[in-house]
């Protein structure tokens, strides 16, 4: 016996193939870590710890549940699941055994052993990221080994075989033993093909938000070898293909392993058609003749798991018809088995037999095997209380796990009585259960959830249940909202991460029919929330706006639900899809409505959306008006506002010109308050405004830093920014940042870290779908190719195609400056006419959109394509002109640029002195930054004039 004590609660046990470390809440079997929740390890640590003694189910309960008060059945549902991870033991025995009535004993040997985290332990290498599967896959140890073969061989393989045959079990420990690192895509929850892409990304762990989840699950896998499991594919075979062959067309190492009733009748598919179990066809075989059959082997093992029945050589033949007549499918033999409790095998054989006999007359037409396995459903469930039948068609309405509350809520049975029932159809494997989490989850299997969808379309209950079911979604997820404020973001979100498949099947059945039209907006309504907190903005997109063209219709126009639908659909937009007209029409609807209603949060939410379209629109003053309107609604009615509304105008401020008062306002801010706010307001402000507000001020104070003269101090906000960024993991908060590090450090002619910088946003282009940031990455891509010594045609061109880019998403904010660089490009090319088209473009757009922040810039490139053209004295009035233009603003930068170019333009001239004296103030307002590339060519000219001048 292990001597109970807490120092020996801090040692590490072994028995079997296991090793149990209390002290870690860890298990191992065979040094891998198996996925079990601290529940069940509690009980197993308890039993473990009083080896071969009685403990009994008050002191379990005392034990793992000390502050609360549970039901029996939460004991017996732990219990039951822990001894399907446990398996049998050697020698075929259960590590735990139930005394009646009383308690459990833990019968295996128990060793101490050396903890795995010791430096003495061998080292322990993570799990695939596939679901747990039972410890021994009875019979299918040959299709394992050649579908192992086969992924060898080639790329694509499916598994093609009926339903309960065996193929998820197969393929999972298929691809446990073939990839170090596979991922499991279960398509059985996606009822639309429009999101199997999304169900890629996700199981992928990828942070989307962009259009195009397939380009960026591509770009993330591009050098790496991955097995991919497809599982359930045969109710999207169509988009389930075609993502296939886009992913293999984009990763050349990625092999992908299928699932389905069907193939995908690609080309290199090789299909592996998965028949069942096999049988022994003899009538009069031994037990132990019988038992090398893998069907009656299975039989046999379920049975004892579920009653100790051992196989005797009179029940063999009985056990032997059972498999045959079921075809040898694994799910039909199982749920056979779990009848061994209250029948001989000659009784459940009889009740087969009629069963059978009833379907073949009900559905001739059927393939055997779909015979024999709803038969066995058909069987199983007639043997039900009608209390655990309608239980199970409830909750058949489950899209993927759920909780006894859930069950609860859609049978309208107590908690306490739908755990004892949850585990009454535990014991019959009609419903899975998962205690790898603090709390008992469920699940029912597919082809069980099929079959309970189809009992419900019997006694015409789908219907009432499909509303109850969207109904408890709602309210789940207005539940949620409430919550958000206060719980920890972390927390929150594992706790509704599961909705979101009954989210989608509950849409999917409201899209069905127009009267479900009220109950599909409230849907949508409810997951505006969840989706934005997860990024998966594009979902949220494509919902809300079916959403929104259904609200007249459904008589909701002008209430709290299109106000909000409009609001996250122009913000959606404006982010996946660019700066849209569309995006903007459904915010300026949202703030008409939250003016109407009185709605502070969204009057501010829509007034900041809207103002920020209007800035990257490139329309300064009109942004300037509504960022205004914003700030004074915040400072009157939501000061918890106040920071993103001076933030939003600061960025107008900035544009119009207005450097000197930006930069003193956001170093004031940077210095004083805002490393202040804490994590959950940042995680708030994510949500709501799509970045993090250090963000969101370090990218306004860089500029504003670079252009009033001190380049040093913002090439490093710009690198504590990206930092920063990183730390935060919001992938929109780190995208943000890098376009606006990119120009920072091209106009400090730091072209290592721009081009470094420009990779990294790239890198997030692609692995998060950003694609209103791609035109940022192949501007200044392009940019600093046209900067260096040796120019191309090629490089000009793709400034150009950039251009194309930023103005077909509308991102027009910049553009005068854009136009200026390539107006450059060109003049350096010796394409003088379409340098001059273009310059004059830059200048008209200034002008008209009152861009200030760059214009004397634009007239310095304007100056430098005129001296070029032979045009000297109208050369030196742009450059005037520019001078006097940042002396004015404060662009200390901006005029050394100005003050190098016309002290070239007087050195020609033969006007050094005066050459020396322009150049020469200007360099003396330099306090730092000597070492960047406009200051050392400056220090250069100075030294040249100097010279010249004495």
């Amino acid at each position: 016996m292990v001597d109970y004590s807490s120092e020996s609660a801090a040692r590490a046990f072994s028995f079997g193939p296991f090793v149990l470390v209390p002290s870690k809440q860890l298990l191992l079997r065979d040094g891998i870590p198996i996925r079990i929740g601290g529940r069940a390890l509690d009980l197993l640590t308890a039993l473990v710890e009083r080896q071969g003694e009685l403990v009994t189910k008050r002191e379990l309960v005392a034990r793992v549940w000390p502050k609360t008060i549970v039901e029996e059945g939460n004991l017996k549902v732990n219990m039951t699941a822990l001894r399907r991870v446990l398996g049998e033991g050697p020698g075929g025995f259960q590590y735990i055994a139930t005394v009646f009535g009383r308690g459990y004993k833990f019968v295996a040997t128990v060793e101490s052993a050396i903890d795995p985290g010791d430096e003495r332990a061998p080292h322990v290498v993570c799990g695939h990221h596939l679901p747990p599967v039972v410890q021994h896959v009875v019979g299918r140890s040959s299709d394992i080994a050649t579908i192992r073969r086969e992924l060898t061989r080639t790329r694509l393989v499916s598994i093609v075989g009926s339903g309960g045959i065996g193929k998820t079990t197969v393929a999972i420990a298929a691809a446990r033993e073939s990839a170090e690192h596979a991922v499991f895509i279960d398509l059985s929850t996606i009822g639309d093909s429009q999101f199997v892409p999304l169900a890629i990304a996700s199981a992928l762990g990828l942070n989307l938000s962009g259009s195009d989840p397939l380009a960026t699950a591509i770009h993330a896998m591009r050098s790496q070898e991955k097995l991919l499991v497809f599982d359930n594919c045969e109710h999207l075979l169509s988009a389930t293909a075609s993502a296939v062959d886009r992913l293999m067309r984009g990763i050349d190492g990625l092999r992908i392993l299928v699932t389905s009733r069907e193939p995908l009748r690609m080309r290199n598919e090789h299909v592996y058609r998965l028949t069942g179990l096999e049988c022994d066809p003899a009538s009069d075989s031994s037990a132990s003749d019988a038992l090398k059959f893998a069907a009656i082997e299975l039989f046999a093992t379920r049975a004892y798991e579920r009653a100790n029945y051992e196989l005797t050589d009179g029940h063999a033949p009985a056990v032997a018809e059972i498999c045959r007549r079921l075809d040898g499918n694994a799910l039909a033999i199982e749920l056979a088995a779990t009848q061994a409790a209250a029948f001989d095998p000659e009784q459940i054989l009889r009740m087969l037999d009629d069963w059978l006999r009833l379907l073949r007359l009900e559905a001739s037409d059927a393939p055997p095997r779909h015979q024999s396995l709803r038969a066995t459903l058909d069987w199983s469930y007639s043997l039900l209380s009608d209390r655990e039948a309608r239980l199970l068609r409830c909750v058949s309405m489950f899209a993927g796990v759920f909780s006894t509350d859930a069950a609860a809520a859609l049978s309208g049975y107590a908690p306490s009585d739908t755990l004892d029932l949850l585990a009454q159809l535990s014991a019959k494997s009609l419903v899975a259960v998962d205690v790898s989490a603090e709390e008992i989850i469920f699940r029912v299997l597919d082809a069980t959830r099929n079959y309970g969808i189809e009992r419900l379309r019997y006694f015409g209950e789908e219907e009432d249940l499909r509303l109850r079911h969207a109904e408890y979604v709602c309210r789940v997820l207005e539940l949620a909202e409430e919550e958000w404020p206060q719980r920890p973001a972390g927390e929150w979100g594992d706790a509704y991460f599961r909705t979101l498949d009954d989210l989608r099947a509950a849409l999917a059945w409201a899209r069905r029919d127009p009267a479900n039209g009220p109950m599909r907006i409230r849907l949508t309504v409810a997951g505006l929330l969840l989706w934005n907190h997860f990024s998966l903005t594009e979902e949220c997109r494509s919902h809300v706006s079916q959403a929104v063209d259904e609200i007249n219709a459904v008589g909701l126009a002008g209430t709290q639900a299109e106000m909000r639908l409009q609001a996250w659909l122009g913000g959606a937009t404006m982010f996946t899809c660019g700066l849209m007209p569309q995006a903007v029409a459904a915010m300026k609807r949202a703030l008409e409505i939250a003016e109407r209603l009185g709605n502070t949060d969204y009057r501010v939410r829509c007034l900041r959306l809207i103002g920020v379209y209007e800035l990257f629109s490139g329309e300064n003053e009109a942004a300037i008006a509504t960022l205004e309107q914003f700030s004074s609604l915040a400072a009157e009615e939501m000061p918890s506002a106040s920071l993103e509304a001076e933030v939003a105008l600061g960025i107008g401020h900035l544009f119009v010109g207005r450097l000197r008062e930006v930069r003193e306002r956001f170093e004031a801010r940077h210095d004083n308050d805002l490393l202040e706010i804490n994590d959950v307001q940042r995680v708030r402000y994510h949500v709501r405004y799509l970045s993090d507000r250090i963000v969101d001020v370090t990218n306004l104070l860089s500029h504003a830093q670079w252009l009033t003269g001190s380049p040093d101090a913002a090439i490093a906000t710009a690198m504590s920014t990206v930092e920063y960024a990183q730390r935060t993991k919001h992938n929109l908060s780190l995208s943000n940042a890098l376009s606006w590090v990119c120009p920072v450090f091209f106009l400090a002619g730091r072209s290592e870290d721009c081009e470094r910088h420009v990779s990294m946003l790239d890198e997030q282009v692609r692995r998060n779908g950003f694609v209103v940031r791609r035109p940022v990455v192949s501007f200044y891509r392009h940019a600093l190719a046209c900067a260096s010594d040796s120019i191309s045609i090629d490089a000009v061109r793709g400034l150009d195609q950039a251009l194309s880019e930023f103005r077909a998403t509308g991102h027009l904010a910049r553009m005068p400056f854009y136009l200026s660089v390539y107006a450059e490009a060109l003049a350096r090319s010796g394409l003088l006419n379409e340098a001059r088209v273009a310059i004059k473009a830059a200048l008209d757009r200034a002008r008209a959109k009152n861009d200030l922040w760059c214009m004397p810039e634009i007239l310095r490139i304007k100056a430098s394509i005129l001296r070029l053209e032979g045009h000297a004295e109208d050369a030196g009035a742009f450059l005037k002109t520019s001078l006097d233009m940042a002396r004015e603003m404060g662009a200390l930068s901006w005029m050394l640029r100005t003050a190098i170019d016309l002290a070239r333009l007087w050195q020609v001239g033969s006007r050094t002195e005066e050459a020396h004296a322009v150049l020469s103030a200007t360099f003396g307002m330099f306090r730092e930054g000597f070492l960047t590339h406009d200051l050392m060519m400056a220090s250069d000219l100075l030294a040249s004039l100097g010279k010249r001048k004495s």
